[in-house]
């Protein structure tokens, strides 16, 4: 019985293990039934394909069936055999179709958007300007450089700010990514935030120079040096800050860590634990007694400076001459020692030892000092000379190196 390909309808010789025209394995079995006559694959068989094809060649091999099989397809029908062939123009076309894709996206897609994202306004972070970055004015609370990048490293100091100076700009994220710049409004340079308040500032009576202070207990941050305005913040016990300066109504301007400035009340009692531990001072011009803990002071610096003294005389010269000056020039020179210490709202900032007298020096102006030491009670003249029976004692601002150790100089000696 002949059987026939269950895929196209095509008949097949007995021995066939391939179809010559759809190229379909032939199942194993017996012989198929041929199709229905009136099926569409009957009508469109090709002659060539029922046609009995040669017997396989006596050196065909079982153990070579696909070279068998390309045997049958070779003498049963030269069109089956090229119905099976791949269609290289198609797959070649396709190919350079995808090719041609491709090529069009890296010459002229990638091209352009890359080209977009250089077109992009860029912010002075790097990233796109937000358009919709609103345009505020801003005081400066700080002497504030201006920099012709919104970055410290790498960038040109070209002019600076005065403290209360307004300004108007947007804000921008800056280089570094966490810092926060002004972009002035006029397009020439950048201001960092922490420099900016959106108050003005008030005048500052004195300077503190960033003075760090511990808080000792929690502490609340007001927005103006008022009790009244809104509160900014508040500091746990134990925290560090920098004091900016002191206000004429009491209350100390620091730097806000977000930017711009915050405000403590009760000035005097912050600078009175800022300037160290409080010490005893009660001056007594007709001794030149400074109290007993300063005297205290000045005892154990006496036991130092006469122990070196000993050391010197125990050393061997070459000459009597030479011990002379060497114990003459120890006998003549200051001895120093910085302190910091609170008194009554001043620093005490050092006090010294000289050849005939002692000093204690305050970081503040003589003037101040002056004030603080009359309402205690003390007769100072214009000259700030202090009336003394045996003793030369006063007040006066400092010169020369003793500049280094303090602003006022409170000495009594010979």
């Amino acid at each position: 019985m002949t059987k026939f390909c269950i895929h196209c309808g095509t008949s097949l010789n007995a021995s066939a293990r391939f179809c010559g025209a759809c190229g379909a394995a032939v199942e194993n079995g017996d012989n198929l039934p041929p199709p229905p006559e009136n099926s569409a694959t009957a009508s469109v068989q090709p002659a060539a394909a029922i046609e009995t094809p040669q017997a396989l060649p006596i050196s065909a091999s079982p153990e070579e069936p696909f070279a068998q099989s390309a045997n049958e397809e070779a003498i049963g029908n030269g069109e089956a055999s090229d119905a099976k062939r791949p269609n290289w123009l198609l797959i070649g076309g396709g190919i350079a179709i995808l090719l041609l894709l491709l090529s069009y996206y890296l010459i002229f897609i990638r091209d352009d958007v890359g080209s977009q994202a250089i077109k992009e306004p860029v912010a002075a972070s790097g990233k796109a300007e937000d358009d919709t970055a609103e345009i505020k004015q801003y005081y400066v609370v700080a002497e504030a450089n201006i920099r012709d990048k919104a970055t410290t490293q790498g960038s040109a100091i070209i002019g600076k700010m005065p403290r209360g100076t307004a300004v108007s700009g947007k804000m921008a994220l800056g280089e570094d990514g966490t810092s926060d710049w002004l972009e002035l409004e006029d397009g020439k340079g950048f201001i960092g935030a922490v420099n900016l308040s959106e108050t003005q500032p008030p005048q500052i009576a004195k300077a503190l120079n960033d003075k760090v202070w511990t808080t000792d207990k929690a502490i609340e941050v007001w927005s103006q040096p008022d009790t009244s305005a809104p509160i900014v913040d508040r500091l746990a016990a134990g925290t560090q800050v920098k004091l900016f300066g002191l206000t004429a109504n009491d209350y100390i301007e620091i730097k806000l860590k977000r930017g711009g400035v915050g405000y403590l009340a009760g000035g005097a009692r912050i600078l009175s634990l800022a300037n160290g531990k409080p010490i005893a001072l009660a001056f007594n011009p007709n001794s030149c007694s400074f109290g007993p803990e300063i005297d205290a002071m000045f005892t154990a610096m006496g036991d130092r400076i006469r122990t070196k003294y000993k050391e010197l005389e125990n050393r061997d010269y070459a000459s009597e001459d030479e011990r002379n000056r060497a114990l003459t020039a120890s006998e003549g020179k200051s001895t120093f020692e910085k302190l910091q210490r609170s008194y009554e709202g001043l620093t005490v900032v050092g006090i010294a030892q000289h050849y005939e007298s002692n000093s204690v020096y305050f970081a503040e102006p003589a003037a101040q000092v002056i004030a603080l030491l009359r309402s205690k009670g003390y007769k100072i003249g214009k000259n700030g000379q202090i009336p003394s029976v045996d003793y030369a004692a006063g007040v006066g601002a400092t010169s020369g190196e003793w500049k280094a150790y303090g602003a006022t100089d409170l000495s009594c000696g010979v």
